[in-house]
């Protein structure tokens, strides 16, 4: 799925090689809270090689890119996740079969990715809205039994 996704996004970002900071089948970073335990989730660097400079022209062209080719993905700015979390895009295969529970919540979970929402588990709060336009869903999608797009904002939206 990663070199479809590269396929189509012709960019500069090496998303099968140097741009991989984490995988699946880790639960090393604490923070991830078990997304990565399972299979299918990816965590990609978009800062230049070597350098501390985010590439911000790439993430949305890479988050297309990797939708289209069937994951979940959003831009984890910094401070996202914990004080001091590193920026990089966050993926989740959709269709894997050895997702983690995590994961699979944040494809359909309250705050889940085919409710238009960004991925992230809240204290109680509201979900918060998809920042890059909602799902890309496809036919295999819903064959698989995932739901189609039924988003409904919050009044504070």
């Amino acid at each position: 799925m990663l070199e479809y996704a590269a396929e189509l996004y012709q960019g500069t970002i090496d998303i099968t090689g140097s741009a991989i900071t984490q995988g699946s089948y880790t639960d090393a970073v604490e923070a991830s809270f078990g997304t990565h335990a399972g299979g299918g989730a990816v965590d990609l660097s978009v800062m230049a090689p070597g350098t501390y400079d985010i590439l911000f022209n790439e993430i949305e062209p890479l988050i297309q890119a990797l939708r289209l080719a069937g994951f979940a993905a959003w831009f984890r700015n910094f401070n996202d996740l914990y004080e001091g979390s590193p920026v990089h895009i966050h993926a989740i295969a959709i269709g894997d079969k050895e997702l983690s529970q995590a994961a699979r919540n944040q494809l359909i979970g309250a705050c889940g990715y085919f409710l238009g929402y960004n991925g992230l588990p809240t204290d109680g709060g509201e979900p918060t809205a998809d920042p890059h336009g909602g799902p890309v869903i496809c036919p295999w999608m819903i064959a698989m039994g995932y739901p189609e797009f039924s988003f409904t904002p919050s009044p504070a939206d």
